[in-house]
């Protein structure tokens, strides 16, 4: 198990000299000796921030590698395919408002039809005027500048998309972690014990907010109803903010019922993000969204998105009205593609089960975590990955672009139509490998 680790860390900001980490008086500020979390030496800080890995990982490999094997969206619609599945399911509206587009500047929370339409996915007290229309990761940005401070803490879980709590970090906030826990047999977890530990660990400073993210990337992990509620009380009742990356709630929902409630629907100090990315299967679109009950934050989010996007594409934004018209169907769509993948990960990983291990648990997202066992171990999680892309032109994410390298761990993303033929080709190229030393002794 990875155990639950509270570690503050820190990072210069622009202006001020970064704390010293915790216990650790003589040594460096930690963004000074630009190292990531796993201690290796990355590139320069920029504008504060450090390289974000499983951005620059993918940019070195997405469009070159012919499988894309551990992508985290529901596989890709054109805009044809979308306009045939309206006209199929009688939207005779569809094609004539895309044809009659303006390609004017649009308003800047975005257009009123697509703010009702997000308001409708949630109900009760989310209305459109709570919601603001932002790329996804503009919506991370917009939050953590806006509504944090340089000496806030911030609890984050980990691992985690690397700018949920980098942005924060960058700001001069202290970031704790709330880690997953493994389990062999059994997989990922996150213990509400842990939360409660590192919101009450003393470190000279105040929480601020607690940053989630469920159906988890890359775990899946899906909190209960009775464990999203105590999360929530424990927000609660310390008055934290709650930021709560829900870009893959499309695949809870698309579980069936009973339907789960958005963080920004529990609890009225919530910012829920959310968008078309991910289990919608629409990435190329770029339209994601905020939807908070918090005035305050609402009225200072707005105002930071004057200085970034403004307002958003118009023809995205017009067909992200069109989609979500049809949601249910995409969502359903991306489910029974997950389904028959998930089964299909199931038993390659039993092929190999020197290589790989299952974790039944959980299975909500669009992607699962594989711990590495065996020669793949030793090679660490980011040799491991290189190796599959350089002998089956297969990209895995490792867990060291999670700065989470215990238990070494891969992502597979099972969402792409081209799951089967992927595996089929790292397959073939692992067993090749005879010796369970691994590639080099084979080679021997």
């Amino acid at each position: 198990s990875s155990g639950f680790a509270a570690t503050i860390l820190r990072c210069e900001s622009p202006g001020r000299k970064a704390p010293m980490a915790p216990g650790n008086g003589d040594a460096e500020p930690q963004a000074k000796r630009m190292k990531n979390d796993n201690g290796d030496a990355c590139e320069p800080l920029v504008a504060g921030v450090r390289p974000f890995l499983v951005e620059r990982f993918f940019a070195k490999h997405e469009f070159t590698a012919e499988f894309m094997l551990g992508s985290s969206d529901a596989e890709s619609l054109s805009v044809k395919e979308l306009l045939e599945l309206a006209k199929s399911r009688g939207d005779k509206a569809a094609q004539q408002e895309w044809e009659e587009l303006s390609l004017g500047y649009t308003e800047s929370p975005g257009d009123p039809k697509l703010r009702e339409a997000i308001a409708n996915l949630y109900g009760g007290p989310i209305s459109p005027e709570q919601i603001l229309c932002a790329v996804p990761e503009e919506g991370i940005f917009m939050t953590m500048s806006a509504l944090l401070s340089p000496g806030d803490i911030v609890v984050a879980m980990t691992p985690a998309y690397q700018s949920l709590y980098e942005i924060a970090r960058a700001k001069g906030c202290q970031i704790k972690k709330w880690a997953a826990k493994y389990t062999a047999g059994v997989g990922w977890s996150y213990q509400l014990e842990d939360l409660r530990k590192a919101l009450d660990q003393n470190s000279g400073g105040q929480v601020r907010m607690v940053i989630a993210n469920f159906p988890h990337n890359p775990t899946s992990w899906m909190p209960s109803p009775a464990e999203h509620a105590e999360l929530v009380s424990e927000c609660r009742k310390r008055n934290l903010l709650l930021f709560s990356d829900e870009m893959y709630w499309g695949m809870a929902v698309a579980q069936g019922t009973p339907k789960p409630e958005s963080s920004c629907v529990r609890y009225e100090r919530a910012i829920t993000l959310s968008g078309l990315s991910k289990a919608y299967g629409l990435p190329g679109l770029r339209v994601g969204w905020l939807a908070t009950q918090d005035e305050e934050a609402m009225a200072k989010l707005r105002q930071m998105k004057d200085y970034l996007t403004i307002c958003g594409s118009a023809p995205s934004e017009a067909l992200a009205i069109i989609a979500l018209r049809h949601g249910e169907v995409l969502l359903q769509r991306a489910l029974a593609t997950t389904r028959r993948n998930r089964e299909l990960l199931h038993a390659f990983c039993a092929e190999f089960p020197g290589l790989f291990e299952w974790g039944p648990e959980p299975h909500e997202g669009l992607t699962k975590f594989i711990v590495l066992r065996g020669w793949a171990a030793r090679m660490g999680s980011r040799g491991f990955a290189d190796w599959c892309v350089q002998e089956a032109s297969c990209v895995l994410v490792p867990s060291d672009c999670f700065e989470f390298p215990d238990p070494p761990a891969v992502r597979f993303g099972i969402g792409r139509t081209n799951f089967a033929q992927a595996l089929d080709r790292l397959r073939s190229h692992l067993q090749k490998v005879q010796s369970s030393e691994g590639p080099a002794a084979s080679a021997s």
